[in-house]
């Protein structure tokens, strides 16, 4: 029997839906030789200064005695009710089930399940980690989309968990680094103001970034400078000209003499080039320029945008949005190719391209009706349709602008 531990219910109902039919069990689904269950995200997070203490209180308040803190070996607790500041019961509820199937007798295969990056990869190794099952192979299923079909070639294509070290590796360095520098810092802080400062890696350079731009706003101070335009008519079209050369506004008179200087100077047109640039369509959409993107065009937040793309990519509909790659990967080129093929049939002029512009392993690091999609979800689907098709054109010969650049000297 194979146990497959997803991340989300979400990612386990649609990995259920690339087997078959199976039974609904109280926290997995079984059949079809698959058990699937679940995590919630994190069911473990790191533990605090004070359990690393041997001398623990009830009610530990902060202090600058044991600061900093650096734990020669990190450690783990299930999650905690942030309101209650106790126990979490559905996350305990839930690891009971994940630690009972783990050490069934009839279960010889784990699989990790988590979503295809680093957190994802550490969320569900936490999980088997912490049941102390051991004798058992352990494999990772890699979906870069939550598709039936994706799902079910990749339940034939596992890897060992092995092959995922570094990538757990990562993981875990960038969790407890996080955690050396909030915890240490955002205790001292706070103590020494007598105010709750969160510090964190993220947090403190946008807000200084915030600072830095909303000082320069305040501080700046408006002032004259001059300087030197002149409009001229040629071919019928009025063509203005501004000078590089600018001057405070104690340098009137340098600028008036340059002005008359260039007034009795004539210019003429000595060569013009023309110049045929061939114009690309770009790459496919990482996360980050797809949210810029949308932030410029339709003015939306960029928590919205994420929190769209994850429920298009749950649904099926787009693959694991939460990576910067601009490249898709090479084991994807027969799933583009249906794709294709299916644009091609509504009238979109496209061709598959095998070009490692679209298609690199190397630069990859994670190796249905629209009438339900909400207005917003419908905008980003169609910016990700049409770059697609923009890579993909069936054009003889590549798109292009032309440039004109004139010469002239003076007389």
């Amino acid at each position: 029997m194979i146990l497959i531990i997803a991340e989300k219910p979400s990612l386990a109902r649609n990995i259920a839906g690339g087997i078959g039919k199976l039974e609904r069990k109280n926290g997995y689904l079984e059949g079809c030789g698959y058990i699937i269950t679940w995590a919630f995200g994190h069911l473990f997070s790191l533990c605090d200064i004070e359990d690393y203490s041997s001398e623990k209180a009830d009610n530990a308040r902060w202090t600058l005695e044991n600061l900093p803190c650096f734990p020669e070996s990190f450690k783990y607790k299930l999650r905690t009710d942030s309101m209650r500041n106790d126990g979490d019961d559905g996350v305990r509820r839930q690891f009971e089930v994940i630690k009972s199937l783990c050490l069934r007798d009839d279960v010889d295969t784990i699989v990790n399940a988590g979503d295809a990056d680093r957190e994802g990869e550490i969320i569900v190794r936490l999980c088997i980690e912490k049941t102390g099952v051991s004798g058992k192979k352990l494999k990772r299923l890699w979906l870069p989309d939550q598709t039936p079909e994706t799902v079910s070639a990749a339940l034939k294509d596992m890897k060992d968990e092995t092959d995922y070290q570094n990538l757990a590796n990562e993981g875990f360095a960038r969790t407890f680094i996080d955690w050396l520098y909030g915890v240490n810092l955002t205790r001292y802080a706070t103590l020494r103001t007598g105010t709750l400062l969160r510090v964190g890696r993220v947090i403190i350079p946008i807000v200084k970034a915030i600072y830095d731009r909303d000082m320069s706003i305040k501080n700046f101070v408006p002032d004259i400078y001059y300087a030197l335009v002149s409009k001229a008519e040629t071919g019928g079209e009025e063509t203005e000209l501004v000078s590089k050369q600018k001057f405070d506004k104690n340098d009137r008179k340098k600028a008036d003499d340059l002005c008359r200087k260039y007034n009795a100077a004539r210019a003429v047109v000595t060569d013009k080039k023309k110049k045929k640039d061939n114009i690309s369509p770009g790459k496919l959409f990482s996360l980050s320029k797809l949210q810029n993107f949308l932030g410029k065009k339709y003015k939306m937040p960029m928590t919205q945008s994420l929190e769209i793309l994850q429920k298009l990519y749950e649904a099926g509909y787009v693959t694991y949005p939460r990576t910067n790659s601009e490249y898709l990967a090479t084991a994807e080129k027969d799933k583009m190719k249906a794709i294709i093929g299916n644009l091609k049939t509504i009238g979109y002029p496209v061709v598959f391209k095998d070009e490692k512009s679209i298609f690199d392993d190397s630069k990859n690091r994670t190796p249905r009706s629209l009438r339900r999609i909400r207005y917003r979800k419908r905008r980003i689907l169609t910016m990700m349709n049409l770059k697609c098709i923009l890579l993909f054109c069936a054009a003889l010969s590549p798109c292009s602008a032309r440039k004109s650049a004139l010469r002239k000297k003076r007389r």
